[in-house]
């Protein structure tokens, strides 16, 4: 039998295919603040304008969410038709789906607005930001092989981050209770995700929204706000 009908196969192209979104949230918010202040040169105009800049940049993420989620469709649906995933419309959990989609990209969002607020800050070098982090979030969270898999010393990485518990609840609700999966977190139920997703979630939205304050207030003093590089 070949690589593509081991019943793990499935679970590893959902986790790459899902993870697409992380990437597009938190690279996009860090990059909309570069390309205000690099690009456009309209970051002092939006950031001492009487706005919510917060909201600007949370509206910012949700554009690319939407660019991610086509993706994600497009990618999901060619793994169906060329490498038949064994996902079928009438057996996906919707409640659980939707649930913690939401939550999950929720809690994305909130690190990709620390991402972008911190990228407020830096004077210089703050090109791979987004990358950086989403990158590795892409090795801990369990993207493309079990947490089981990393040395111990670093396992414990993986539990500390949303994604982790966003990718195994949106696996289990598509594949079905009897797909194969990691067992890293086999031992979580489908409530016990979603209490800690949006645990993560509450935490990380109201910690966004604070750290943005205080990064778009060190800007100003800084006078980093609409400071060009010249990269």
């Amino acid at each position: 039998a070949s690589a593509f009908e081991d019943p793990m196969f499935a679970y590893i192209f959902l986790g790459n295919a899902l993870y697409i979104l992380v990437g597009m949230v938190i690279t996009g918010v860090s990059w909309a603040i570069i390309d205000d202040r690099e690009h456009y040169r309209v970051a002092k105009h939006l950031y001492t304008a009487p706005m919510n800049g917060y909201t600007y940049l949370f509206g910012r993420g949700v554009a690319r969410l939407i660019i991610g989620t086509v993706s994600v469709l497009i990618t999901i649906g060619f793994g169906i038709v060329v490498f038949d995933l064994p996902i079928v419309l009438s057996a996906i959990n919707w409640p659980l789906l939707l649930a913690s989609t939401t939550l999950g990209v929720a809690a994305i969002a909130g690190l990709g607005l620390i991402m972008g607020a911190w990228t407020m800050t830096m004077a210089r070098h703050f090109w791979s930001v987004g990358d950086a982090i989403a990158g590795a979030m892409y090795l801990f969270s369990g993207a493309i092989f079990p947490l089981d898999t990393l040395p111990v010393w670093l396992r414990w990485i993986g539990f500390l981050l949303p994604v982790t518990y966003w990718l195994e609840a949106a696996r289990r609700a598509l594949l079905g209770p009897g797909a194969a999966g990691f067992t890293t977190l086999a031992f979580l139920s489908n409530q016990a995700l979603l209490a800690i997703l949006a645990g993560f979630t509450v935490v990380l939205l109201v910690g966004s929204a604070y750290f943005y304050r205080w990064a778009l207030h060190t800007s100003k003093e800084k006078g980093l706000v609409d400071m060009a590089s010249g990269y």
